[in-house]
């Protein structure tokens, strides 16, 4: 019932702004306009790290699993590609970057010689080599990633103003994410941290949808996903929008090719 009422606020208050933007996960809706402009790592305090579970500012070496020669060290090998241990800015302890556009990500990806992952690799890294439901094992348990936030109304006026001071602060007053790796048992079979949760992520769509954009949203975020039954699992894909799409709660990682040996 909280999540109805939810819901048809985060709709309501959408309505403000013409046109009304499409739903995504859980109501987050897009306040669409402006210039690209990103909610910038480390904007807002991460959580203390819990001991099981300390934070360093490195983006490699963050599961005890060998290295392939295949893939760059702050990448994991999935068999299919390489992808990055986290959520951009492939850093552990620093918040993912938020704002993101699919254009945003694979831009980023360029620059380091990477691209966008596909829908399919990034279902594989999430799966793992015996095709889990979720990253961390076969059934749902909340909280074992960032998947257990609370909704709060957006201002999608001022939203709207990006890219405005009350725009920004408004965002990070959204921002629920956490800092990469901060949640040690929210990790695939083979390292991968954060897939479900804390922030959804842009890859290139090659399933087919109901909208068939070219890019959908994989991972939902820290209030779990907007459909039915609202749990983020591997296979639960946001085709909403496309890839121009820019909310508060949207990022991405990267892939790359495995080298040949």
């Amino acid at each position: 019932m909280r999540l109805a009422r939810s819901l048809l606020a985060a709709v309501a208050l959408g309505g403000c702004a013409s046109p009304a933007p499409i739903p995504s996960d859980r109501g987050e809706d897009l306040a669409r306009g402006g210039p690209a402009i990103v909610v910038e790592a480390g904007s807002a305090p991460a959580p203390a790290a819990s001991a099981a579970a300390p934070i360093e500012r490195v983006s490699e070496g963050a599961s005890a699993l060998p290295a392939s020669t295949a893939c760059p060290r702050d990448m994991v090998d999935v068999g299919v590609a390489c992808i990055d241990r986290f959520e951009a800015p492939n850093v552990r302890g620093e918040k993912p970057l938020l704002m993101q556009t699919a254009e945003d990500g694979a831009r980023w990806c360029k620059e380091r010689d990477k691209r966008l992952c596909t829908e399919d690799e990034w279902v594989r890294a999430c799966e793992g080599p015996h095709h889990r439901a979720f990253p961390y094992g076969t059934r749902y348990v909340e909280g074992t990633c960032n998947d257990d936030g609370v909704f709060r109304d957006a201002k999608w006026k001022v939203l709207g103003r990006w890219p405005s001071d009350d725009a920004k602060e408004e965002a990070r007053r959204l921002d629920q994410s956490e800092a990469s790796g901060a949640r040690a048992a929210c990790v695939s079979e083979e390292g991968v941290f954060d897939l479900t949760g804390n922030a959804a992520e842009w890859v290139v769509r090659t399933r087919k949808s109901e909208t068939n954009f070219d890019h959908v949203l994989k991972g939902c975020f820290w209030g779990k996903c907007f459909r039915k039954p609202h749990t983020p699992s591997c296979d639960y894909v946001n085709f909403a929008h496309p890839g121009t799409f820019r909310s508060y709660e949207t990022t991405f990682r990267c892939c790359a090719d495995r080298r040949r040996s």
